[in-house]
């Protein structure tokens, strides 16, 4: 599963380089700097998606939006193998109408709260004061409510400060040989160790 997930972050790399990858298998992309080159935002996911099916046999779905909450809300409903694209002029019509669980952060807690103040959509939740949300939800409440306006200025982030450095090696056959698996214990602490220095860790 992570090989090929190398593969399909290999083929992010060929349309653009601002990458934040969101799990093993998902990722934002701002091909804002590709345009010019491969086309529209729209036409780039295309070619993503096409390229992932046709090099690794399998389906991706993307959402393509003007911010990454809507575009991770855009492909949620395009998946499993499909392309949703809400525009900056769709923002109001496709967020509106969502149900409010589908809001980040928003869990089997929360969710009682909401239905019991009558916040049952993302539309219900932008005619909140941000006051009143405050008092309900603390400072998640009017941030919530910016997310439902289609309000997202976080930006694709590329790099992350590694919480964690390792080393790891797949054998081709399970080992029981202690010695063995002592050599490749001793080569992955030594890459470690290299790891860390190069960090100056």
């Amino acid at each position: 599963y992570r090989s090929v997930s190398v593969e399909v972050f290999r083929i992010f790399e060929r349309f653009t380089p601002q990458i934040e990858p969101l799990s093993i298998d998902e990722a934002f992309l701002d091909v804002t700097g590709s345009v010019r080159l491969l086309g529209s935002p729209e036409e780039i996911a295309l070619q993503i998606r096409e390229a992932i099916a046709a090099e690794l046999d399998l389906p991706a779905s993307a959402g393509v939006a003007p911010n990454k909450f809507v575009a991770k809300l855009a492909s949620g409903f395009a998946k499993p193998n499909g392309q949703l694209v809400v525009s900056e002029v769709d923002l109001v019509g496709f967020l509106e109408p969502l149900p409010i669980d589908k809001m980040w952060g928003v869990g089997k807690k929360s969710l009682p709260q909401f239905k019991q103040l009558g916040i049952r959509t993302f539309g219900d939740l932008t005619r909140q004061s941000d006051a009143h949300l405050e008092s309900w939800f603390g400072e998640r409440g009017p941030w919530w409510a910016r997310l439902a306006r289609g309000e997202d200025s976080r930006e694709v982030v590329t790099e992350h400060i590694s919480k964690s450095l390792g080393a790891e090696h797949t054998f081709e056959s399970d080992s029981r040989d202690l010695a063995f698996l002592e050599r490749q214990l001793l080569r992955c602490a030594l890459k470690v160790g290299h790891r860390l220095c190069d960090a100056h860790l």
